[in-house]
Formats: structure tokens, sequence, C-alpha cells
């Protein structure tokens, strides 16, 4: 959506979504991250992806909207659908797969959303229906859809944007950049521009334009390779290297503009928060074969991520 009307949703959104609601998740996030590693870390051995990283965004996503986190698998089902999507080659099948995920998900926050407005709490949907701006309240199939996009994003992405940050710490040979909060904040952020989640995002012209000597006419797709902007050597010196103390580190892995990711406080809390712990509980911890990515084009990430320790 452009503004005026993406104006009025996203300052509705805004206004559940700040900082400081945001920053409210972190225990619960600390205590997601030890949960998992209780669960596997006597094997010695595992799959990152499928047993850390995976499982952890879902559970906050749930957090975060007010849902029971054993509702965590259903939702991971459905985003799992709903996303196979973007990608290439997508047969009938698929399609059907993922509009069928989005009508149930929809469905059930509907009912969902019904029932908590005769009993508003401390969570996400409780501030969205009770959210008001100059344009009025969210209506239910906007409260529905932004529950849904919070969902995709905010679980896809932070699954890869974690497995993707640990596979480059490991193959770099780097486990000591989280000594204290600015650190820990600088590696983020230089995860985040060396191996984004999401490489590519789709835009449309909204005029006829022309910029670098390329005509675009009103209305035309336009492919937003994120990836590629976050290596440009004019801007980062020495590109394809992890520096964790770069600085400036001007990337674009949220976007920019009035579509700057709204989650980018909650995906930069986790990636803070569960990876110091990760490195602190499983000491020794090395790659066990080589990291294959998935063949999708839309969100970037690993198939898995085979690890052991100790």
């Amino acid at each position: 959506m452009e503004p005026p009307e993406h104006t009025r949703l996203r300052n509705l959104v805004n206004r559940a979504f700040v900082s400081r609601q945001v920053e409210k998740l972190a225990p619960r996030i600390a205590a997601l991250a030890h949960e998992r590693i209780d669960a596997f870390e006597r094997d010695g051995s595992a799959d990152l992806i499928e047993a850390f990283a995976a499982p952890i965004p879902v559970a906050v996503i749930a957090d975060l909207l007010g849902v029971q986190r054993e509702l965590g698998p259903k939702m991971l089902d459905w985003s799992h659908r709903m996303v196979a999507m973007y990608q290439f080659g997508v047969t009938r099948a698929v399609e059907d797969s993922a509009a069928e995920a989005a009508r149930e998900f929809a469905d059930f926050m509907r009912g969902y959303a019904r029932a908590r407005r005769a009993d508003l709490r401390d969570d996400l949907i409780s501030q969205l229906l009770g959210a008001e701006g100059d344009g009025g309240r969210l209506s239910e199939d906007e409260l529905v859809t932004t529950c849904i996009l919070l969902l995709n994003a905010g679980h896809e992405a932070t699954v890869h944007a974690i497995g993707n940050g640990v596979k480059a710490m490991l193959e770099c040979g780097v486990d000591h950049t989280f000594a204290s909060g600015k650190a820990c904040a600088a590696t983020v952020e230089e995860l985040l521009r060396l191996d984004a989640p999401l490489h590519l995002f789709q835009r449309y012209a909204l005029e006829d334009v022309e910029f670098a000597g390329v005509a675009f006419k009103k209305g035309e797709k336009i492919g937003l390779l994120l990836g590629a902007a976050n290596r440009d050597p004019e801007r980062f010196p020495n590109p394809d290297a992890f520096d964790p103390a770069r600085e400036p580190n001007p990337h674009v892995a949220f976007g920019a503009g009035v579509h700057f990711c709204v989650g980018a406080p909650l995906a930069r809390l986790e990636l803070a928060t569960v990876l110091p712990i990760l490195f602190d509980r499983l000491p020794g911890l090395k790659l066990t074969g080589k990291p294959c990515y998935r063949d999708a084009y839309h969100f970037h990430g690993l198939k898995a991520l085979e690890a052991k320790w100790g």
C-alpha cells in the first residue's frame, strides 16, 4: 500500500509495535533460547535450524499476538504453506495449499479477535483492537491481514537471520563479539548486512521515472536486490568480509523509507538475545558439514545447519 492509506494503517500498527513494547519480550526470548538448548545440549550435535532457529521466532510471535504457544506448530504450518508461494516453479497444488492456509489462519484470527474484544490483555492483538488514529480503528480485515503479515515476516525472516548469522560466525571462527551491549548490537547489524534473510523485495513504480539511465513506466514491477546493495563495494569496504567492528554500517536489510520493516526492533532484539546464549551454552561450537541454502528467491536461508560442540 502507499500513502495516504499506508500512513493510516502504519500509524495504527506502530502504536502497538513500538520498541518499549517489544523490549518487554526480552526475558521470554532468553527463556526460549535456554529451553531449546536444554532440549538438545546433551546430544553433542544438532541441526541448529530445526532445533534452535525455527522454534524460537514462532513462539515469540505467538507470545506477541497473545496466542497460546501450543498453537505454534499450527501457525508454523500455516506460515510455511503460505510462503511456499515465493519460489520458482510453483504448482497449482502449492497455490491451493497456500490459499487454504491463508483462509484457515484468517478464520482463526477472526474468531480469536472477536473473543479478545471482551477480554483485552497486554498483547499485540489487544493493542491493535484498542489502537486509534485519525482514521479510526483497524477494521477486522485489516487486523487479520496485519497478523498474517506479522506471522510470515516475523517468523520466516527471523529464522533465516538466526541461521545465516550463526553460519557466518562459525565459518569465520568468530564467537567473541558479544562482550558488551554495544559490541553485540554491532555484530547483529553486520550479520544482517552480510547475509540478509530477505535478499529480494518487489515494489512498483508509482509514476514514470528514469533512474541511473533506466526508464520505468508507472505500474512496472521492480525487484530491489537488498542482498546486492548490502555488498556494494562503494559503500562497504571489503564487503564480503564479516567485520563486526564495521562503522558506519548503513545496510538495507530492513528496507528503507516509509516501508522500513515495522518488525526491525523485534528482529534485532531476538538476534541480540539468542546468539550470545547459543555461543555461551555450547562452547566449541563448529560446523559438521557444508551448509546448503534453500532453493527460494524471496527469503534467503539454509535448509539445515549441522553443528557439534564440546
